[in-house]
């Protein structure tokens, strides 16, 4: 079975892009939200999907299932949602609407152990989404950020020992984790590696590009196992970066996949590409587990935006 489609297309646009982050953040394997601008830019509806508006205009004629937002509990009725509620009420209505049990919309949020942020471009997409997540689930989780990008963000010494972390610069990192992958003490060595960052905890990524190209899909699968089986961390937000030989294995490993999504028919092919890699891979059931977010964040200026976007305080004279 496939994903099913909730396409928002709502009058405020604020208010639908965190209706979808919402919904794209539930873990739903069966269901993925997209927020549009302009009804027009949308022609590929499916049987399947759903249409979730507050325009009726909009709703008409359609071959699939619609659901309109109202603005008052007195119409709320079949395929009509009331709008002033919590996220939580209408994500369920939705549920309900797809008929997907809250059972199968993919793994509770108490058990999420991996989530893994992907892009095979570059840019700030990927990691503004990969610690925006970690910086959310830092609020009730203890949070660990590993980046496995070839050009990673890297957090000098001076803003990490500022913010109650330590002088990093000559600290084990990934590439001696990758080596401890196998050894019951690996838990213990994650935790000794760690540092803090704001609310979320991180450890040093590799020193350069090159030292990704060492990793065998063998080291991957190490050290996969060791992040599932580790207690140190409830939840990993694990961010990669270009297609190496072993990174569709490393995937297969995550409880989530997310991606941020970008617009426009260069990216829409590149999406194609993906999937066709993950077709000739053998992994075609991976592109039916990605989830492809829209990505309108907030991008951090100065160290400070930085720290609150990671949950970190941030000094009343900064």
């Amino acid at each position: 079975m496939g994903k099913s489609s909730i396409f928002i297309c709502l009058t405020d646009l604020d208010y639908g892009s965190r209706l979808a982050r919402y919904i794209n953040s539930q873990c739903t394997c069966s269901m993925e939200a997209e927020i549009l601008t302009e009804w027009s830019d949308k022609t590929d509806v499916g049987n399947e999907d759903i249409v979730l508006s507050d325009d009726p205009e909009i709703l008409k004629d359609l071959q699939c299932q619609a659901a309109l937002l109202v603005q008052t509990p007195e119409e709320q009725g079949k395929n009509k949602i009331f709008m002033f509620r919590s996220r939580e009420e209408i994500y369920n209505d939705l549920l309900d609407l797809t008929g997907t049990k809250k059972g199968q919309a993919g793994i509770p949020p108490n058990e999420r152990r991996i989530i893994a942020v992907f892009s095979p471009e570059g840019g700030d997409g990927k990691t503004l989404l990969a610690l925006t997540r970690a910086g959310e689930l830092s609020c009730k989780k203890k949070v660990l950020y590993i980046s496995l990008c070839g050009f990673p963000v890297f957090f000098d010494p001076s803003w990490t020992e500022e913010n109650g972390g330590r002088d990093v610069s000559f600290s084990p990192g990934i590439a001696e984790l990758m080596l401890r992958a196998e050894d019951e003490s690996f838990g213990q060595e994650l935790e000794n590696m760690a540092f803090p960052l704001g609310k979320i905890w991180s450890v040093r990524p590799v020193s350069h590009y090159k030292d990704l190209l060492d990793f065998s899909p063998e080291d991957i699968s190490k050290f996969m196992k060791g992040l599932k089986r580790q207690s140190v961390f409830e939840t990993v937000v694990l961010e990669l970066g270009q297609i190496f030989e072993y990174t569709l294995d490393l995937i297969t490993y995550a409880d989530q996949i997310l991606i941020p999504k970008e617009t426009g028919i260069l990216a829409a092919i590149r999406r194609n590409v993906l999937q066709r890699y993950c077709e000739m891979e053998g992994k075609a059931e991976l592109w039916e587990r990605m989830i492809f977010q829209e990505i309108d964040l907030f991008i951090p200026r100065e160290k400070k935006e930085l720290l609150r976007l990671i949950g970190g305080e941030v000094e009343a004279d900064e």
